[in-house]
């Protein structure tokens, strides 16, 4: 009898544990302001751009082959690492991410993130704890379904919470909205309750939310970038519109469209001020921004040819966390501060900005074969380490 009678009182305690916390979460349990502490919280952003505000759903729509995934998949990188930023803008929530891919299958992501990370001159491993993915390109992983009207989750939304319990994501990016939600795009109640549960995850682990989507026609000849019910648009905190060409206010547009020519323009900021278009360019793997600085300005042949030389007579190591990392080298050469001896959190903004130089110049040196890597056996550790060398 005493197995049984536990039983039944650990039942009745978890019961218990379940009516406490549906209480504490009850929305529609009245709170009083005397309940508000004087201390008033500041809004949280992704990003120093304020385009991805926290415990909230921003879209990013596009047209197919726009580049919409590749810019979603640079933001993760820029979020998981440590001292990258996106686009030229500071990533202010640096932590885990996780992305599911409902279109490109395993071998494309490995693809798109190994291009990303020599883009930025980064190794893709830095990033083994803090970027996962959900491969699910060819699988069913509808998250919500239409019942009279409404929308109904569904068992592999509640396996999409899991896995965000498993992994505890700063950024979430779900690709994309169409094979996500099976309802009536045109139905607004079912819209705004599809956001509803996205918004529910993003409160729930403290996390953001973004959902990329394609644009009907009339949304990409009007240049809102719509699709379907104003709902879905209403219901998220913001919305960004990756287009090819500048003008995308609806019009004819006879100019010649740049292949690598990308803009990205906000069309929804509830917490912010709507900012202007941005003017991207696809360049080595990804996008950059087309106003920044080039990363060769003020870099001569001589310079290349000092740190060539220096590979050739010295040893300088590829992991940049290495005290006689090769780049500490580069910066020497160049006459650019990267914060040498300091820890990545402790870097100002202007060795952000110099580091992230230094690992673009190797990044092309390498590729144009100026400097390789060369792994063999570290004569003070014995393991396998990998070198720069010239050519």
């Amino acid at each position: 009898m005493v197995p049984w009678r536990w039983s039944v009182m650990n039942h009745r305690t978890i019961i218990d544990l379940e009516r406490e916390a549906e209480q504490v979460h009850d929305p529609l349990e009245p709170e009083f302001v005397s309940a508000f502490g004087d201390e008033v919280p500041a809004r949280e952003f992704l990003d120093s751009g304020s385009f991805f505000p926290m415990r909230s759903v921003t879209g990013l729509s596009g047209d197919g082959g726009v580049g919409k995934t590749l810019l979603a998949l640079q933001l993760a990188v820029a979020t998981a690492s440590a001292d990258l930023q996106w686009l030229g803008f500071d990533i202010l929530r640096h932590g885990r991410v996780l992305f599911l891919s409902a279109e490109d299958d395993r071998d494309e992501v490995h693809i798109r993130l190994a291009g990303i990370c020599e883009g930025e001159g980064i190794d893709l491993h830095s990033l083994d704890e803090t970027l996962a993915f959900l491969h699910c390109a060819g699988h069913d992983v509808v998250l919500a379904t239409e019942e009279k009207g409404r929308a109904k989750p569904t068992e592999t939304f509640s396996r999409l919470r899991k896995a965000c319990e498993k992994v505890r994501p700063k950024l979430l990016i779900l690709d994309p909205l169409a094979n996500l939600f099976q309802v009536n795009e045109v139905n607004r109640n079912a819209a705004i309750a599809c956001i509803g549960l996205l918004r529910g995850l993003a409160i729930d682990f403290e996390m953001h939310v973004l959902l990329l989507a394609h644009p009907s026609l009339s949304g990409m000849s009007s240049g809102s970038g719509m699709s379907g019910s104003t709902g879905w648009n209403n219901a998220m905190r913001s919305r960004l519109y990756l287009t090819t060409k500048r003008n995308s206010n609806g019009g004819d547009d006879e100019q010649e469209v740049d292949p690598d020519a990308r803009y990205l323009s906000p069309k929804k900021s509830n917490y912010s001020k709507l900012s202007e278009a941005i003017a991207l360019r696809w360049e080595d793997g990804r996008f950059v921004r087309a106003d920044e600085e080039r990363p060769f300005d003020g870099v001569t042949v001589q310079h290349l040819e000092r740190v060539r030389t220096a590979f050739r007579n010295s040893e300088f190591r590829y992991d940049h966390r290495a005290g006689d990392w090769g780049g500490y080298l580069v910066a020497e050469i160049i006459d650019v501060d990267i914060g040498r001896g300091k820890l990545l959190r402790d870097l100002t903004a202007t060795q952000k900005a110099g580091r992230r130089k230094v690992c673009s110049i190797i990044s092309a040196w390498m590729r144009s074969d100026q400097i390789s890597i060369v792994e063999r056996k570290d004569g003070r550790t014995g393991r396998d380490t990998k070198f720069f060398r010239a050519g």
